[in-house]
């Protein structure tokens, strides 16, 4: 049976150890993507955005002198919409990591995003927990796992075992 999995939490809670964790015990086949945040002198400067499949990988978003946050839509749009594509292809799971706000401006990469909700391939996503209104319709669209400094092992263990025993 198919299912979209979101795993939620605050910033630096964890999210991404959860979902690298989960896919390292699975060990299947995953595509899709994962942003990256880069630093630079302990000051985070820009984010990446890596195809987990073909390790292409663009600046998405940069900060300027004023330390305000300029997105390039067209990386999602383009290299985004690529990653998901190549993932729906080529693999057994889709992994997006993490969808917020970054892409508001990115419709292209929004609209790819509701295809693999809705197609026939698993999801495990990352998920902002401070919701806007993608993020609210989305999450409708699968069980949402909130990870707290305290739950982490149970929650790996709960999404291995709900995918193990055939429901993702």
């Amino acid at each position: 049976m198919k299912k979209n999995i979101f795993i939620e939490g605050d910033i630096k809670v964890g999210k991404s150890y959860v979902l690298e964790k989960i896919l390292k015990i699975l060990n299947i086949k995953y595509g899709g993507f994962k942003t990256i945040a880069i630093y630079k002198e302990d000051k985070k400067v820009a984010f990446k955005l890596i195809d987990l499949l073909t390790n292409e990988e663009n600046i998405v978003a940069t900060y300027n002198i004023d330390g305000n946050l300029i997105v390039n839509s067209d990386v999602f749009d383009k290299l985004g919409v690529k990653a998901l594509e190549n993932g729906l292809k080529k693999s057994d799971l889709i992994v997006m990591d993490e969808l917020g706000f970054l892409e508001d401006n990115s419709n292209k990469f929004k609209e790819k995003v509701f295809e693999v909700l809705n197609s026939d391939k698993n999801v495990l996503a990352v998920i902002k927990e401070k919701r806007n209104k993608f993020l609210n319709e989305i999450s409708n669209l699968g069980e949402v796992f909130k990870i707290e400094n305290d739950n982490k092992e149970m929650i790996i263990n709960k999404i291995v075992d709900e995918v193990r025993n055939g429901y993702l």
